[in-house]
């Protein structure tokens, strides 16, 4: 360890010796270098418990009462000695290893006793997705692997020369031509062009578009089919007198272009994993009672007890949320008697980094919030509304969210169980700035 190999597996280590070289209240270089020890140690050693799960991520610093929580430890063994820990915090603190404790709060969240004995609880569903491998069966064209984009363009030279001397004046200038557009469907294009133009391109041999395309048959499928090659253009730019006289070799730098662009979009764009179909689990399986560890000078330390205490549609004895979560809970809060009067059963649930959600990539989202109304007409339609409030310095960074919560409600993916009829959906992000937007597009969901 000392040669500064990390350790994936280590779980404790012992100090067998005694003794300091601190310099007045700073660390001395034993105590430094011992702490250096600790982080070699403490290196995560990646591990999954399912499948698609990240290997290198923690997973149990916001669950500290989850038994697993082990796997992610490690104990530092010395004689006790106050002054020599002490050092040793602030060696692990200051090079980001360690947080101190008594700089962390620890937050109760409970389950109301009230919620419990709901019938919702006992016997209600809330529906998710797992990580699985990407099929790419289900690829049927370019556009499935993001290539969206039809009409590639493509400068013909102007076929113009000049001839100078350096001695005295011999250029003749040429008056020049207005250029124009012509698009050609690669369906027009000689066949053997474009073989030969992916024969230079290795990542469109057979064998390699085929594990993305496995749908294509046969190079020929490849570029007769309209999904693929046949069904894109390119916009050839130049004068009228080179549009009316395209020869082969500009077909043949054009569609090399063109192939190279598709293959970006497509390295780009291919993931190894992808959400799966909407599977279900009951209430009280997933949500329970949890503890959580925050930083003391953290926003959410201060809850909304007063709030939501004695809410029987807030289903937690408080919300440790942002600004923005606690924002939204509020503004629901004087939504609620409205959306009352068409729907009973109305739950909303902090998602405190319990329940995931994969998009076509295979990107984790953990909404903060689910919303559960039922309607109280004949259809009894449960709707179940992934929510998330973000802070606008944080939007920015995470669109693919927004789009993937807009892809949810596009769908409207309606469920039938034994007895029970959900549908799934979502909403815009929430933000203070946006509100009334935001609510307005809830209602309009929610047809109140």
């Amino acid at each position: 360890m000392n040669e500064g190999w990390d350790v994936l597996n280590l779980f404790d280590i012992v100090r067998l010796y005694e003794g300091r070289d601190s310099k007045g209240s700073s660390p001395g270089k034993i105590t430094i270098a011992e702490a250096q020890l600790i982080g070699r140690g403490a290196r995560y050693f990646p591990f999954a418990l399912e499948e698609g799960q990240d290997k290198f991520t923690r997973k149990f610093d916001n669950d500290v009462s989850n038994d697993l929580k082990i796997l992610e430890e490690l104990y530092y063994h010395t004689k006790e000695d106050n002054h020599y820990i002490s050092e040793l915090k602030k060696a692990l603190v200051d090079t980001g290893i360690y947080e101190d404790d008594a700089n962390l709060v620890q937050l109760n969240l409970f389950l109301k006793p009230e919620f419990k004995k709901t019938d919702f609880y006992k016997t209600g569903s809330v529906f998710y997705n797992k990580k699985i491998p990407k099929d790419f069966k289900k690829v049927q064209s370019f556009s499935d692997l993001g290539v969206k984009k039809k009409n590639f363009e493509y400068e013909l030279s102007s076929g113009f020369g000049k001839q100078t001397s350096a001695f005295f004046e011999l250029e003749k200038e040429y008056e020049a031509e207005t250029k124009k557009s012509k698009d050609v469907k690669l369906s027009d294009i000689p066949s053997h062009i474009i073989r030969f133009a992916l024969s230079h391109n290795p990542f469109f041999y057979f064998s390699e578009i085929s594990r993305y395309f496995p749908n294509i048959n046969s190079i020929s499928d490849f570029i007769e089919k309209k999904d693929y090659i046949a069904g894109l253009e390119i916009t050839f730019k130049g004068t009228q007198k080179r549009l009316n006289d395209i020869k082969n070799k500009d077909y043949l730098k054009a569609v090399s272009n063109l192939l190279s662009n598709i293959e970006a979009d497509i390295k780009s764009n291919i993931t190894t994993y992808e959400g799966s179909d909407y599977i279900h689990d009951y209430i009280q399986n997933v949500f329970k009672d949890k503890e959580i560890r925050v930083h003391r000078h953290n926003e959410r330390v201060n809850g909304q007890e007063s709030l939501v205490v004695n809410e029987p549609w807030y289903v937690y004895n408080a919300n440790y949320g942002t600004s923005e979560e606690k924002g939204f809970v509020e503004m629901f809060a004087r939504r609620f008697e409205n959306i009352k009067k068409k729907y009973k059963n109305i739950y909303l649930i902090r998602n405190e980094r319990v329940l995931k959600i994969f998009d076509k990539r295979g990107r984790a989202f953990e909404p903060d919030f689910l919303l559960f109304c039922k309607e109280k007409n004949a259809e009894q339609l449960t709707y179940q509304i992934f929510i998330e409030p973000k802070g606008g310095h944080l939007i920015a960074g995470e669109e693919w969210k927004k789009d993937f919560l807009e892809e949810i409600r596009k769908e409207k993916k309606t469920i039938n169980l034994l007895t029970d009829k959900y549908r799934i959906t979502g909403v815009p992000f929430y933000n203070s700035t946006n509100e009334n937007e935001f609510r307005n597009s809830l209602e309009k969901i929610l047809e109140v």
